[in-house]
């Protein structure tokens, strides 16, 4: 779909640095961080980037994970300095680097699509030519992988590490949720027009948005799934700040967790209801470490999942002929998805280490130069692009930190502290998991990874409390 982005779109992305920079001069630094990076992703345009030369596009997402590291190095430099440059969890992102240098040398020449007889053999079909990869490839993608990968995994790792960093966090994702419940029933009622209002243009189409009788509200996200996502991080949130008697703008967590919830309930999205429903009753548990042993089992599912479809063992059939019991829509959508993951896997089984790089070499095509393909889920975009290769790079800073998380759980001698790992566990996991049939949305999964990680470090370290709380 093509949008003419307007100018006061480009207004609020470049407006976005100085405030992020601006809120670590007025804010805490773990407030001023997380806000930073939460807001840009809830409240700036869609589409809309900065494409200068000889770098990648700037949007919404390098920007905002930009302007908080600036921030950081500019205010809080103790705070950044916890989490040491390339260590840890964050080796994961070498591979990515490495993955990056192969899809380019494994891809020296153009791909040639077309161009031959038509069925009468006199018309000659149109040739499309899609580039061949060349060094400056490395160098653009790198720093790309940078800006949406590392960046916001190590601001995550760097910023929480105690309790009181995660429940700093917690409040920030709280208020910008409270913040977006009377836009959201707005959008339920008249569909997804926020985005239009404010910055002149449709960031998604109204097919995508409809459901039923209804609409998905969308806000300034890239769909209304993208949004449901959000309210599950703002779930877990509250569940978490729950269990420590805080509140958010005033207001009681345990007050706002019904809230939160009902409204992704209405909000017309199944599998973000269904993550919530499975995760929410584990994390509330108060003697089970249950949601950190989902977390990893869902984790290596992921891990499985290209193998399982490549060898066409994952039961593709069973569930829509499942799905077909409850609407026949849903099933045709999921018999769609499988079918285009299946002609994709085929061509991204022909480069399987490491892919075919950028510029759509790793979609499909008719003879005509037409794509036939639709890439819905991030591990087949991932793979098809960079590789096996590529794709345990990006996705292992998504999964390592649970496995660390689950394996460092009885060295952490605080209960609630060990509580607050398990529960993130299975956040980070479902992040993932979701990350199998949808594209991924915006860097928050990668930016609590990187919290994740940078909890599993530190809390180990810390004493236990007593029953006051008191260390």
């Amino acid at each position: 779909m093509w949008v003419e982005v307007t100018p006061r779109a480009y207004l609020a992305l470049l407006l976005w640095l100085p405030i992020g920079i601006g809120l670590f001069a007025i804010m805490k630094p773990i407030r001023a961080g997380v806000a930073t990076i939460v807001f840009g992703v809830i409240l700036l345009p869609e589409i809309a980037a900065f494409d200068p030369p000889l770098l990648p596009p700037f949007d919404k997402n390098s920007i905002a994970s930009l302007a908080c590291y600036i921030g950081a190095l500019l205010f809080a430099r103790r705070e950044l300095a916890r989490a040491k440059f390339m260590r840890g969890s964050e080796l994961w992102f070498l591979l990515v680097v490495i993955g990056n240098i192969g899809t380019t040398f494994a891809n020296p020449e153009p791909v040639i699509i077309g161009g031959g007889l038509d069925y009468d053999e006199v018309t000659r079909l149109p040739q499309i030519v899609l580039p061949a990869m060349t060094k400056y490839d490395i160098f653009a993608s790198t720093v790309r992988d940078l800006l949406s990968v590392w960046l916001p995994f190590h601001l995550g790792r760097a910023l929480i590490r105690t309790p009181e960093d995660a429940n700093a966090a917690f409040k920030v994702i709280g208020a910008a949720m409270l913040l977006q419940v009377l836009p959201i029933l707005l959008e339920l009622r008249l569909s997804p027009q926020l985005h239009n209002w404010i910055y002149g243009y449709h960031a998604n189409s109204f097919a995508g948005a409809m459901r039923g009788s209804g609409f998905k509200p969308t806000m300034f996200m890239s769909s209304g799934l993208a949004l449901a996502m959000f309210m599950l991080l703002s779930i877990f949130a509250m569940v978490l700040l729950r269990r420590s008697k805080q509140s958010v703008s005033g207001i009681a967590a345990g007050l706002l967790l019904p809230l939160f919830w009902g409204l992704l309930l209405i909000s017309r999205n199944a599998g973000a209801n269904i993550y919530a429903f499975v995760g929410v009753p584990l994390i509330l548990a108060r003697r089970s470490f249950a949601a950190g042993r989902l977390g990893v089992m869902l984790c290596l599912l992921v891990i499985a999942f290209p193998a399982l479809r490549s060898s066409q063992t994952f039961p593709t059939h069973d569930l829509v002929s499942f799905a077909a019991k409850y609407s026949v829509e849903r099933a045709q959508s999921l018999e769609f998805r499988f079918e285009n993951e299946d002609i994709l896997l085929a061509r991204a089984n022909e480069r399987m280490w490491w892919g075919w790089g950028g510029f759509g070499r790793n979609r499909v095509y008719d003879e005509r130069g037409k794509d036939i393909s639709i890439t819905d889920g991030e591990w087949i975009i991932r793979l098809g692009i960079r590789g096996i290769v590529g794709f345990a790079g990006s996705f292992g800073l998504l999964l390592w930190p649970v496995f660390m998380a689950r394996r460092r759980l009885k060295k952490v001698p605080d209960f609630e502290n060990a509580r607050l790992l398990d529960a993130l566990s299975l956040l980070c996991a479902l992040n993932a998991i979701d990350l199998l049939p949808n594209a991924q949305w915006n860097v928050l999964p990668l930016f609590m990874a990187g919290a994740l990680a940078g909890l599993t470090e530190e809390l180990p370290k810390l004493p236990a409390r007593n029953a006051s709380g008191v260390i």
